[in-house]
Order: structure tokens, then sequence, then C-alpha cells
């Protein structure tokens, strides 16, 4: 690690929450019996108004148009919408027999708002049923950039994501507006690439124009866990027909004009085959010499169905007559070309997944059998498409999940029929079963399972966007599974047109599981669906744990909770310290992730008495971010972040933080301050040199590591000393400072193959967590900092599950707190497996690195992001469940039997 920047990558993309109770329409409404208005989540415009029957403007009824029909209804009814001045633009109009959805998008001055869509449902062109979609009523935000687009291009190496993509390609984007508050305006980039692993990376990164932070950065690729006359042997060993094409040179090649879709010119399906080429090469992009799969006669022979060529071209035939069965032409449904790529490979091996990178298909292998084998893997990875041209759910949190459920959905519905499983079969609901060779059972090979019967209020996993995008894989099967419960209790083709339905005209990006389950309902209502089935679509939800409040149910935490649904700013940046506690007060770096458009700033500092005491206050100015919070006594020191850079700043914790005091300002970044007594400690960021200096009273700043070269993070004081970490280019080093000798020593940290990533100490003895560059696993290593580099004074340090992933410490004079992931992966990513905090004396742990280890907290979430209180065992941390909140126990609860 020879760089060192900034890294401010504020992933935030929590669904809104419908938090809103259903309420009757006003009188001026013209409605059916029973409509309803769904409040929508920071914004006065409601996310449903459902139960309608609307005739419309006059003059749209007589004209039949829908775009005028929907307009006329918003207008009138303003009182209910609350869009008068919005900047509203039909994009589209989406006509399915008699129904059309006249899709708006918004614009705020003229620059378009993430994700901002309108979707009014007409029937007959003018009678108006429902209206569905979030747009945003409180943006004010200016929409002059104060930073170019280019210095905006040059941040966002601030990311960490992009920082894990060496050799990427940047796509600009323009201007958008995120529509949080009264709205961030943002430059957008696509940063496509492949990371150190070789695994693509398609990052979408929203850099903010007014202060220069990466506002937002979410990874779109979604992985799965996916016919001219001729014929082939599937991997299975079928003879199959396949539509291929003969070139004027004899040769045969996977490219399929035989469908509808076919018009001359365009809407092709076409197969290539990478031939072992790195998985890199084809995210984002489709090098021109890649060939198609072709064989010297129209039978396609061994090496076509070995690198799953065969697979590939039949299913995405099946896939595109599936779609056509639902009125769908295509992905795009406007008939386009449909590609796909077999064959590729990560390190020289198979790559072990299959994803649609926004253009095409991409398929490795896993245990010699290619993904493309799967038809629900293929139809899985193509809904993705389909779900990118309609409904757009964004790949983080439940929206995400969402993504994966419909995908999965889908592609298993286009198995079962293929297959002529009955949905009473025990394999109809199993994901990617085909993929196994070695002989496994389908249930024990499958990558998830439809029917596992799993409820949103006891088995949601509310895993750090770190993991999964926050669960899109691990929280599918909750909202997927009440959809496959529709297809088994009712006609299963009504089931799929009317999440088809659902998907194409209700969903929007922020849809999260409860807005599903209102579109899916209101999907059915406008296809004509009986009380029975309504009824039945109600309960496949209720059976799994899908209902209003679902979030806050049946959850016992073990800890005085000091605040609510409030996220850490680690989960979206990468932050030294995120929580602080000394003595009264507490602080943490914040990013409101299920209020992310009700006006909490996207970075700011929360503080409050360790007592309770009055709630919590927001230490934020505007246009600037707050993070990395310090405490000594009664003042706080922190990082504040602006356009043109970031400085160290105190202000009095019991004040209202408006009035703030520069402790360390200059050219460079100023981040990572610690103070104890009055010495303080930072990092000055200054292009590729990260140095660190300490300033005592009120002295001058000293660069206590003045060589060129250095890359320090993590300083912090304790006891006469400074200690750090140093990153050269093929090593990295411990550093300890003694304040009173001024002397530095330093001594190796890591290994041949582990990088320290993270580093405590309390003046006496450091602790580094190692990870692992190939296989991820981490360790913790200790050091005596009085002779750090006497190897037989180094120890290891134990960790529960015995190696760790996600590994989080935190120490004081007399004890070390540890938590890790480790079981939450390895033990199936059970509610019981979540993270949970553990203390143990540093005496202990010191003497054999194993010691008495002893639980924080008996609470049943996540606990995360530790800190320990300098004279006692007093902790803070976060816990979720439903929502993340700042939690503490005063002392350490022992076991937890």
């Amino acid at each position: 690690m020879g760089r060192r920047h900034i890294r401010l990558a504020a992933a935030t993309a929590a669904a809104a929450l419908i938090t809103g109770a259903l309420t009757a329409l006003p009188a001026t409404a013209a409605t059916t019996d029973d409509p309803e208005v769904v409040a929508g989540s920071g914004t006065a415009a409601p996310a449903y108004v459902r139960g309608l029957d609307d005739p419309g403007a006059p003059a749209a009824r007589s004209d039949a148009n829908p775009a005028a029909a929907a307009r006329a209804h918003l207008a009138r009814h303003n009182d209910v919408y609350r869009v008068a001045g919005l900047d509203l633009a039909v994009a589209d109009t989406i006509a399915a027999g008699d129904r059309d959805t006249v899709r708006f998008t918004q614009r705020h001055r003229g620059v378009p708002v993430l994700g901002a869509q309108y979707d009014v449902h007409t029937r007959g062109g003018a009678r108006v049923e429902s209206v569905s979609g979030a747009v945003f009523t409180g943006l004010r935000t200016d929409t002059t950039p104060k930073v170019s687009e280019s210095a905006a291009r040059g941040r966002i190496a601030f990311d960490p994501a992009v920082r894990r993509v060496p050799d990427h390609r940047v796509a600009d984007g323009g201007l958008v507006v995120l529509p949080q508050g009264e709205g961030i305006l943002a430059w957008h980039f696509t940063v496509s690439g492949a990371d150190a692993s070789g695994a693509p990376v398609r990052q979408e990164v929203y850099v903010d124009a007014h202060t220069g932070g990466v506002a937002f950065s979410y990874d779109r690729l979604a992985n799965a866990e996916g016919p001219a006359k001729g014929s082939g042997a599937t991997f299975g060993g079928e003879q199959v027909a396949l539509n291929v094409y003969e070139r004027a040179d004899g040769r045969f090649e996977t490219r399929d004009r035989g469908r509808s879709m076919w018009d001359g010119a365009d809407g092709e399906i076409l197969t290539y085959d990478a031939r072992g080429d790195a998985v890199g090469n084809y995210e984002g992009t489709l090098p021109a010499d890649t060939p198609l799969a072709a064989s010297d006669t129209a039978e396609f022979g061994a090496d076509a169905t070995a690198s799953g060529a065969v697979d590939a071209h039949m299913n995405a035939g099946r896939v595109f007559d599936y779609y056509k069965g639902l009125g769908r032409d295509g992905i795009d449904g406007e008939g386009g070309t449909m590609r796909s790529v077999v064959n590729v490979t990560q390190n020289g091996k198979p790559y072990g997944n299959a994803f649609w990178d926004g253009t095409k298909m991409v398929y490795g292998g896993m245990n010699g059998v290619p993904f493309s084998v799967g038809l629900d893997v293929v139809g899985h990875e193509m809904t993705h498409g389909i779900t990118d041209h309609s409904g757009g759910m964004l790949y983080v949190e439940q929206s995400g999940a969402l993504n994966e459920a419909v995908s999965d959905y889908f592609g298993e519905a286009m198995e079962v029929d293929a297959d002529g499983l009955s949905m009473k079969d025990p394999e109809a609901g199993l994901i990617g079963e085909d993929l196994c060779s070695d002989g496994s059972a389908p249930q024990d090979c499958a990558l998830r399972d439809l029917n596992d019967g799993r409820r949103a209020d006891k088995d949601y996993l509310n895993v750090p966007l770190a993991v999964d995008n926050g669960g899109v894989h691990l929280n599918s099967t909750i909202v997927g599974g009440a959809m496959w419960d529709m297809r088994r209790t009712m006609d299963k083709h009504t089931a799929d047109e009317i999440i088809y339905t659902a998907l194409t005209e209700n969903f929007t990006p922020w849809t999260d599981f409860l807005q599903a389950r209102y579109g899916i309902v209101d999907a059915a209502r406008r296809l004509g669906a009986t009380k029975g089935e309504i009824q039945k679509i109600e309960n496949a939800f209720e059976a799994r744990g899908i209902y209003p409040g679902w979030e806050n149910t049946g959850f016992e935490r073990d800890g005085d909770t000091l605040a609510r649904n409030v996220a850490p700013a680690a989960e979206a940046m990468e932050q030294s310290r995120n929580m602080a506690v000394d003595g009264k007060f507490w602080a943490m770096s914040y990013v409101d992730l299920k209020s992310f458009f009700d006006g909490t700033p996207e970075f700011g500092i929360k503080v409050g008495r360790v007592d309770g005491g009055e709630g919590p206050r927001d230490f934020q100015q505007d246009g600037l971010w707050a993070i990395d919070p310090v405490i000594q006594d009664k003042e706080l020191l922190y990082t504040r972040v602006g356009a043109n850079g970031a400085d160290v700043v105190s202000t009095k914790v019991n004040g209202n933080g408006k009035k703030v005091t520069v402790v360390a300002g200059g050219k460079g970044d100023q981040r990572e301050a610690d103070i104890d007594g009055d010495t303080v400690t930072w990092v000055d960021i200054q292009g590729d040199e990260a140095d660190v200096y300490v300033r005592k009273g009120n002295g001058k700043p000293v660069n206590i590591t003045p060589a060129a070269g250095t890359s320090a993070v993590r300083p912090t004081i304790a006891h006469g000393k400074v200690s750090f970490l140093d990153y050269e280019a093929s090593q990295t080093y411990i550093a300890v400072y003694d304040l009173a000798t001024g002397t530095l020593t330093r001594a190796k940290a890591g290994g041949l193959f582990d990088v320290p990533t993270d580093y405590v100490h309390n003046g006496s003895y450091g602790f580094v967590v190692n990870t692992s560059m190939f296989l991820g696993f981490q360790g913790v290593k200790g050091y005596d900092l009085a002779d750090p580099a006497n190897t037989a004074k180094q120890f290891g340090v134990s960790l529960k599950s015995g190696f760790g992933t996600y590994v989080q410490l935190a120490v004081n004079d007399t004890s070390l707190v540890r938590t890790d992931s480790f079981a939450m992966s390895w033990g199936g990513y059970k509610p019981e497996t979540l993270p949970k905090l553990e203390i143990a004396p540093i005496a202990d742990v010191v003497d054999d690195g194993r010691a008495d280890w002893r639980r924080v907290s008996c609470g049943e979430g996540a606990q995360l992001y530790p800190s320990l209180d300098s004279g006692s065992e007093r902790v803070l941390w976060s816990e979720t469940r439903g929502t993340t909140d700042v939690v503490t126990r005063a002392s350490a609860a022992g076991t937890c039997d």
C-alpha cells in the first residue's frame, strides 16, 4: 500500500421505509369503495394512492390520451399529491392491453433527480386507477456546481471501492440530484474494471458537486449464486436444437436470428466464447476480438458443451420465449440484441459466478460446471437486465434484495415450467441446484431456496453494506419466498403476470419489502384479480413477516439505547474513528441510511450523554461533512470536510456545534486526530504522502515522519506515546513515537501474504488486524510498545472462530474488546451468528492471547463499531436489527446462556 488518500465513500442506499398510516383519500378524488393513501418518506408526495376510479379530464377522456389523463389527475388532486411546481416530464407510456402506465421522471432546476419516478396507472387511456413511486417535494439545492466535473473525477479515488480497482475505466454521467433532504447536487461517474482478485466491478459513484466528497457509491453488478438450424449437447448430455448462423466461410456460429426480435437489422441472440480470457476484460465492455462460439458443422461439439456455449445459447432463447409470453420483446422490451459471454476466468481458473453487467450476460463455471447450465441462473441474470429497463431497484439493502428476489422468482419459474415440475415438488424453488458435479443432493447444492420459510420480522439480516451490499442475497428469499408462495397457492401464470406487471409498472428504484407488497396487490387489482386471489397475495406476505412495522417486531436488546435509527458512517466510508466515549459523553459519526430522504445531513456527528439525558444532538454544518470524532472531557475533535479539503476542528460537546476552532488546517487533508491532555496528533495527507503531526499546547506542529514516502494511518496518543501504522511499498510497520525523548521506533507488521488493515493501542500494547491478501481471513497480533520489534514479546490474539472477517477492536488501559463477522458467514448467516462483542483483561490477553473472553452484551442484533471508555468497562457500539441504534453497557454481561 504505497498510496494514501482520504476516503469518503458514502454508499447510502437503504430503501425508504414507509412509515405513514393508511388514510382515506380526500373527497375531492373519484374513488372506489376502498381508496388508500400510503405516505411517502422524505417527501409530501404519497408513495401509493390506490383504489381509484378517476375518469380524468374531459379532453383526455375523449382523446383517450393516458398522459393527458395522468397530468390532469395529478393537477386536479394536488391536495393529495403535492406535486404542483415540480418539474415532472413523461418519460414513457407503457401499454399492456387496455392498461397504460404513464411514467413521470423528475428534474430539479433542469437536473435529473436520482430514482425519482412517479407512475400513474390508467385503463382505457383515461380512467386513473392508482399512482405509485417517489418524487421529492423538498428539493431546494442550488444546481450550480462549485466543484468542476474534472475535479470531481479526481475525487472518485477517495472511494475505497474504486481504490480496489487499480486499472479502471471511468465514464461520465453528468450532473444529478440525490434526493436527500434538500438535495445533493452530484457528478455521476461509472467506474468499471476488475479488483485485485480479478473479480469484475461496476461502481456507480456520485461526487458532491458542492463539497467534492463522494456522496453515494454502489456496485451495480448483480452477481448470482446465471437458436439457422443446428444442434448441440447440453452439459447434462441432452441433444438440443439450436438456432445458429452459417457464415460465408462455411462455419457455423451461435447467432440466433430465428425469433421475432430479428427485424433484418437488429434483434439477435449472440453467444460469445471468451476462450479463457480474464473476466475483468468483459465487465461493461466486449473486446472486439471476442468470437462467437463456432463449429465446422451445424452440430456443435464437446468444446461448445464444456464452455457452456450450448447451454447459454439455448437458455437465452428460452428466456426470450418466456417473456414473450408475458408480452415483452426481449430484455429491453424493444427487441434489442441479447448477448452472452461464456468461458471467462479469474486468476487463470474458471470464474465462479455469473452476472449481468448492464449490457450482456457473462458466465464462468464452478466445480467444472458452467454457470449457463441452469435455466434458473440464466433467467435470473437476464431478469436483472429487465429490471434495469423497468423497476430499476437499486442494488442495496431492501431494494437490492427485492431486485435479487424478482430475478430468483422468474428464473425459477422458467425452470420449473420447462422441467414440468409441480409447484409442490421439493426441488421447485431451489436456485442453482444444477451447478454441482459431485453428486450432491439438489437441496445441498442449491445457492438459495425460495421455500426456506424465512420471515422478515424474525430472520432479516441487518449486515453492513460492506457485506453483500447490505444483504441483497442474504435477505432476498424473504420477499422472493412471498412471491413464490403466491405462485404455489394461486394459478401460477396469473402470479407471473401480476409480479411482472408490478415489476414493470409499480416498482421504482427505492421500493422496499412493504412497498413491494403494496405494489403487487395494486397490480393484481388492476389486472382484475378476485378477492380470493388478493387474499392469497396478502396471506403470502403475512406468512413471510412483511407487514407495517415488521422491522421493530420481537427484538430484545441487552443494554441502554442512547440513539435510535442512526447508521454509523463506517457503513459508508472507511474511517479510523467511528465512535468515541469519554466519561459522561459519547459521539458517533453517522450516515442515516433509513432516513436518506428526510433531511438528515449525509455525514454528521451525533453527541449525547452516556446517562441518556437529553436526546443526542447533531454537530454538522451546512455543506460540510463531519467525521472522525474524538472526545476528551467536554471537548469534541472531528474532521470537517468541504470542497477545498479536510481540517481538524474542535468544539464543546455541550454547545451547539456552530462555534468551532481549527486545530489543524493547511494545504493538505487533515484527518484522524487524537488528543491526550494538551497534546494533539493527526495525519496530514498531501498526494501520496501521509505524515503524522504532533502539537503540544500552543506550540508549533512537528512532523514526526519527515522521511519521504510515509503513508501513515491510525495515529493515537496514550501514556506519552503516539503510535500508528506506516505503509511502505512492500512492508508495513508499527511506529511508536516517544513524546518525552522524540525517538521513533518501528517494528514490521503483517507478513508475506498478510496486510495490516487496522490498529489500536493503549500506550503499552498495540494490536494489529492483519488481513490475508488471498483468502480475506483476518487475525490479530499484539506488540509490546516498549520494545515492539522484539519478536519474543509479540503475541497472537485469539478470535472467537479462530479466523476472523471484518474484525473490529477497542482498547483501554485494562481491557480489550473484539468482534468479527466470521461466525456470521461460517454459521450460514443466521441471526444468532451475527457478530457479538466480547471483552477480556489486557493482562490475560498479553499472557497467552486467549484470555477469558466475556460477552459485553446478550443482545440479539449485530454488534459492531465498539468504543471503550478510558477508565471503565463501559462499551458503546452500534447494534442492528430492523434499525441501527447506539447502545451502551457500563459493564460486561458475562455469559449469555
